[in-house]
């Protein structure tokens, strides 16, 4: 009896919301693991395409629905913080609504993969709706949101003079306690060291967070575990250093196995299995 041969399936979505139009592209494995569907975030390369062609061979192995959005520069010039200026987290937020009405996968928590920029929206976005993630995926951002109260928002979540950080520091603040309990991986390049243009760079930020892109992710590591054991969570996070990798997503995946890290999870012992990176 023959039998038809299914395929992975890219389709393609476009929502608006009040905040603006986002466009992303989902990749629909043949088989399915049950896993929730994976939200992969770009950086300020917006190389959308790229990563869908780099997550679909490990979609289609692990059997995970994975949607790549499109923060295009022209609609989204800043996208990396949600401000007063960009809500690409009500956008996000659209577009899961979206796709929930198409396949009830969304309807739960979704994991979330963000690099660089990318990483940046994903740790805010998770800050503010924790409720909407399962696993958070960051790697290499150039800077972060800390659970501090001790300094104030965006580098904490204390309140400065600037009346405009007040609300914006509550609304993280009154999420904290789910954010703290959510499982999170942070993986850095051991090459991401550079100080290039991309990287934020400020007096303050410097002092608190580090130099570079490795140093900020070791502070971010360091104060999200003091900060859930001081409201006596048991903090699930990680960081995995990625040999001979830059601050290059595509290096990462190709050479260090991170979308094949990212689509798999990790488990307790901090190991994942040993399984072949499709070129």
């Amino acid at each position: 009896m023959h039998r038809p041969t299914f395929k992975t399936i890219v389709t393609s979505h476009r929502v608006a919301s009040s905040s603006g139009t986002l466009p992303a592209r989902v990749i629909n494995p043949a088989g399915l693991s049950g896993l929730p569907p994976l939200v992969v975030l770009h950086g300020i390369s917006r190389n959308a395409d790229e990563l869908v062609d780099l997550f679909a061979p490990v979609a289609e192995k692990r059997g995970r629905i994975v949607v790549v959005p499109h923060f295009s520069e022209p609609d989204w010039p800043h996208f990396q913080r949600p401000c007063r200026a960009a809500r690409p987290d009500q956008a996000l937020l659209a577009m899961l609504s979206h796709l929930a009405m198409i396949d009830n996968a969304f309807a739960g928590p979704v994991d979330l993969f963000g690099h660089s920029g990318g990483a940046q929206l994903a740790h805010r976005f998770a800050m503010l709706y924790p409720h909407r993630v399962g696993q958070l995926n960051l790697a290499a951002a150039g800077w972060y949101c800390l659970p501090d109260t001790s300094m104030a928002y965006p580098y904490g979540l204390g309140i400065d003079a600037e009346p405009t950080s007040l609300p914006w520091a509550r609304r993280h603040q009154q999420a904290l306690s789910a954010y703290l309990r959510l499982s999170v991986r942070v993986f850095i390049g051991l090459e991401d060291s550079l100080r290039d243009d991309a990287l934020r760079k400020t007096p303050q930020l410097d002092r608190v967070q580090g130099l570079t892109r490795i140093a900020r992710a070791q502070t971010y590591v360091a104060h999200f575990r003091k900060a859930a054991q001081a409201l006596g969570i048991t903090p699930d996070i990680s960081l995995t250093h990625l040999p001979g990798v830059g601050h290059d997503v595509a290096q990462a995946i190709r050479d260090a196995g991170l979308a094949t890290k990212v689509a798999w999870g990790v488990n307790t012992s901090g190991t994942w299995p040993s399984l072949a990176v499709a070129s």
